[in-house]
């Protein structure tokens, strides 16, 4: 929820930074833009230099509002009845605080946050319709190819995993997710199973090698005791070796 500072319609004070937007919804600045509000949200201003800083963006938005329509709205706006500040100021501290500005050059004041997205404000768009833009424009939901998922995962040694193949790609394993088909799934699942398969039957052959050293005859039930290898086709491969 925000909260118009000042009484706007009286003296037609404009109260944001203005765009063009042709008819467009929203305007998208990948690198942030300067955007000054006239608004606050449900906190109240609690210190001098905040009544400062707003006093700056009245000026710098209302160039060629008069003194007089300056002095009167930030003396209203600083007052406690009206909801806007924690504690009423005297009207003198808030005289030399306008004099000081309005005798200063016209400069843009600083930009405490830029804004990437500016909606509209004569186009209606729900809450929800502006998250959602401002998720898909800000965050958007990265995909990759077919080509760049299996030449990730010709780069891993052992079992392949989405943390894995992230680490190559550079991003998160929901995101390599996501790139992903059944068809694809499957295929890992496969090499999986095959690189077990090896994993497991090197095992195994270091155990038939050991059995052999001591001398002792290489059947299933001896390769079965030194190894956790419960695959029988693995088991069976070993001894035949």
């Amino acid at each position: 929820m925000y909260i118009p500072l000042f009484e706007y319609e009286e003296d037609r004070i404009i109260m944001e930074s203005s765009f063009r937007f042709h008819g467009k919804k929203y305007l998208f600045y990948p690198e942030g833009i300067e955007f000054y509000s006239l608004y606050r949200t449900t906190r109240k201003i609690n210190s001098i230099q905040e009544i400062e800083y707003v006093a700056e963006k009245f000026r710098w938005l209302n160039p060629n509002i008069d003194y007089s329509v300056f002095i009167r709205h930030m003396k209203r706006m600083t007052d406690r009845s009206n909801g806007h500040v924690i504690r009423t100021y005297s009207d003198r501290r808030i005289e030399i605080i306008c004099e000081d500005i309005w005798d200063k050059s016209l400069t843009k004041p600083y930009c405490r946050k830029k804004r990437k997205v500016i909606f509209n404000p004569s186009k209606m768009i729900p809450i929800k319709e502006k998250r959602k833009i401002v998720q898909q424009l800000i965050h958007p939901k990265i995909s990759f190819e077919s080509a760049d998922i299996w030449r990730a995962c010709n780069q891993i040694q052992g079992k392949i995993t989405m943390k894995k193949i992230g680490v190559i790609l550079g991003c998160s394993a929901p995101t390599v997710r996501r790139s992903f088909d059944d068809a694809m799934l499957l295929n890992v699942k496969l090499r999986n199973r095959d690189i077990k398969k090896e994993s497991e039957l090197l095992k195994c052959k270091h155990a038939v090698a050991e059995i052999k050293d001591e001398g002792l005859p290489v059947t299933m039930r001896e390769l079965k005791r030194r190894v956790s290898v419960r695959d029988y086709d693995v088991l069976k491969k070993a001894v035949s070796l």
